[in-house]
């Protein structure tokens, strides 16, 4: 194979790889807006809850104005599913490692997070897939959720904390720790009147029941910014791989050129020297 032809199949091959990282990056873009879509109605709905749950407590004697719980937690870490994202996975598991102590647990979304927080010797107590965008996060939540009150039920954690990143427009990602449980005190003023609100069932059961909502949306709110968040992270490395490989293309172009224009110099040199033996003769 002559020069010429090995740089040429090289462009063709950095044309194909330009045309998949182009795909990877209109993709990213893609779940990324849906997942910002996305964010302000979770965060709505958590607040509607929130505003039941002051309710609720106004009907409540002696509910506890603050809740000062010790013991065993369930840090959860929303990293991602796939790669292609940068340090995005490094920094969301290394701030869930800072946070977790001896006795607490580890719940990952996301098998990059659970490969690397195992690598760094904390593999997780429990593991889910992480949902790769917004309309398949509830499944994926409602999994965790079961998960996580079973073993509160058990009495194997008392508390819940959630870690994730958080991305804004024109801002690199930063990673977030909320305490989902004990509820926050701070709900209590949430409340959106001074009159009982109408309700069904015993106060206590529907605080229950209603905890168990608000923690539910509050996870979801936090996988969806992480795929909002891991998108963003990807679309990024895809947009510095596209420019890389144009770089590369744009190099391997000239030296075809170059190579061309040799060949077709040496084949003049070529007809000229048989031109002139010619004439010798």
């Amino acid at each position: 194979m002559t020069r010429l032809a090995e740089i040429e199949a090289g462009i063709s091959g950095m044309s194909d790889l330009q045309n998949i990282i182009a795909a990877m990056r209109s993709l990213a873009g893609m779940r990324l807006r849906e997942a910002q879509r996305a964010v302000p109605g979770i965060r709505q709905y958590a607040n509607i809850v929130a505003h039941g749950i002051a309710d609720t407590l106004s009907m409540i004697a002696g509910a506890p104005q603050q809740q000062t719980v010790q013991g065993p937690a369930a840090i959860i870490l929303c990293a991602s599913e796939h790669g292609f994202v940068g340090g995005f996975n490094d920094r969301v598991v290394g701030a869930a490692l800072e946070a977790l102590t001896p006795q607490d647990k580890l719940f990952v979304l996301g098998s990059r997070g659970a490969a690397r927080a195992t690598e760094q010797g904390h593999p997780p107590a429990w593991f889910g897939p992480m949902a790769t965008r917004p309309d398949a996060v509830s499944a994926t939540v409602q999994r965790l959720s079961a998960e996580l009150f079973r073993r509160i039920a058990g009495r194997e954690i008392v508390r819940v904390e959630a870690v994730f990143a958080v991305s804004r427009h024109g801002t690199v990602a930063t990673v977030e720790r909320r305490r989902l449980l004990p509820l926050d005190t701070g709900i209590r003023s949430a409340r959106t009147g001074h009159q009982s609100p109408l309700h069904n069932l015993v106060p206590a059961t529907l605080l229950e029941r209603l905890t168990e909502e608000y923690v539910y949306a509050r996870l979801t709110e936090a996988a969806v910014e992480s795929i909002s968040a891991e998108n963003a992270a990807r679309l990024a490395a895809t947009q510095a791989a596209y420019e890389n490989i144009s770089t590369i293309l744009t190099g391997l172009q000239s030296d075809a050129r170059q190579s061309r224009q040799s060949e077709i110099t040496t084949e003049i040199l070529e007809l000229v020297v048989g031109a002139t033996m010619v004439g010798g003769n």
